[in-house]
């Protein structure tokens, strides 16, 4: 029988609180699951055309339903015993449902995660001795028009003292909030940047350290928008289109842009930065004084598609790196969907051709392995490890995730995706 004991429920700052409710898409990773009033940000000319029809369906439901909106936040703490926090499965895989589609996902050890996700969630999950407490914070929607939206996120950074959550479609947020002394965060979270230029989608955010976050999107004003902070992300700002006369972010290419599928688009070691577009071009784009000038390099991963390209990417150090994706259209093919790299990412030799998993939205070298132990999810793929650098893949579980994080000493790998999170043993997995 298991021990179940849940307390501590506790609200504050409430001003108005909608009725809970399922997500009724599996979206995908470019899509938005938000009611924008006005037109999306221009993904892609098709992008658009499905978001609008998403965008009529979800304000159609929702005017036959009660539309109250958290204006300020709203935080509902769960306490736990660990054995009833988590349902495990035959491999040791711990799974737990939660509402909302989660896509950022940051642990800071195997025992603490924070999660940023759909509706304006964000959720903190830590384990202390046999307790486990879950947070789950509303924070405030943005008007459009005369409705009153949730901001959707899809990227999450933890700081040594500050959590932010990046927003996707414009107008597109950066909020912050301190962490306290008790791990917990202040709030209501502070708007720490804000755009909104129609055509804004914001893709991914990285913490390299040192006070420096770099944050990516797609394409406005003819290249990859790209805004970075030098002060844990108090302030920001704009990286500008490389010219003839200054650096910067170099010219994308027709139909270029990214997709916001698990945070993954961005990858760092040391001052070095990388970045991965998809589209109509995929591309890896390189920059070796944290984010300020940029080189970019062809792939040959699948392109020229409206959801072909790279969906993430990771570097176990300097040299060796590995991106991943193919097309969300067709996703058992297996080819041209990943490839590594020797040279820090100036060429890219395609991998595992004709054989394992096929699309996938988030892959993750282990902590510790030397760049041969490799994780891989994706919905409805499942769960694919590699034990020689993506060569070759082993399919370990049909559970499906948008997201997969090792903690910093790769004993555990988190996972979060549309409605579930999980957590799973680097032992366990055969490591």
């Amino acid at each position: 029988m298991k021990l179940i004991c849940f307390s501590n429920f506790r609200v504050t700052s409430v001003h108005k609180v909608h009725p809970t409710r399922k997500d009724p898409f599996d979206h995908p990773p470019w899509s938005i699951a938000q009611p924008h009033a006005k037109r999306f940000g221009p993904k892609l000319p098709q992008v658009n055309a499905i978001a609008n029809a998403m965008s009529k369906r979800l304000l159609k439901s929702r005017s036959i339903s009660t539309m109250l909106w958290v204006t300020m936040a709203f935080v509902f703490t769960g306490t736990s015993c660990s054995s009833g926090f988590w349902q495990t499965d035959e491999l040791g895989m711990q799974h737990r449902q939660l509402e909302g589609s989660w896509r950022a996902l940051t642990p800071t050890t195997g025992a603490e995660a924070w999660l940023a996700g759909s509706d304006g969630l964000w959720a903190h999950i830590q384990e202390k001795g046999n307790t486990t407490t879950l947070e789950i914070m509303h924070g405030a929607g943005v008007t459009v028009g005369d409705t009153v939206v949730p901001l959707h996120y899809r990227s999450l950074v933890v700081t040594g003292d500050a959590v932010l959550g990046m927003s996707i479609a414009s107008p597109a947020h950066i909020q912050r909030a301190n962490i306290t002394e008790d791990g917990g965060l202040e709030l209501p979270r502070v708007l720490a940047w804000t755009e909104g230029d129609s055509a804004v989608f914001m893709d991914a955010m990285l913490h390299l350290g040192q006070q420096c976050i770099i944050a990516m999107g797609d394409p406005t004003d003819g290249c990859l928008h790209v805004v970075r902070s030098e002060d844990d992300g108090r302030t920001w700002t704009r990286v500008a289109c490389a010219d003839s006369i200054r650096p910067g972010v170099p010219a994308a290419r027709s139909g270029e842009a990214a997709f916001a599928a698990s945070n993954g688009n961005l990858a760092a070691v040391g001052d070095t930065v990388w970045m991965l577009s998809g589209g109509g071009a995929s591309r890896v784009y390189r920059s070796t004084d944290r984010g300020i000038s940029w080189q970019v390099f062809d792939t040959p991963l699948q392109q020229g598609g409206t959801m072909t390209g790279g969906f993430s990417m990771d570097f176990a150090d300097a040299q060796h790196g590995i991106i991943w994706g193919g097309n969300w259209a067709a996703k058992d093919d297996q080819t041209q969907r990943g490839a590594v790299t020797q040279d820090g990412g100036q060429t890219w030799a395609l991998i595992s051709e004709n054989a394992g998993p096929g699309y996938a939205s988030s892959v993750r070298y282990r902590p510790g392995s030397q760049g041969r132990q490799l994780a891989l999810v994706g919905s409805p793929g499942g769960l694919d490890l590699s034990d020689d650098g993506g060569q070759s893949w082993r399919h370990v579980s049909d559970s499906a995730f948008y997201a997969a994080r090792f903690s910093p000493d790769g004993q555990t790998l988190w996972l979060a995706g549309n409605g579930k999170i999980g957590r799973i043993s680097s032992d366990n997995l055969g490591w």
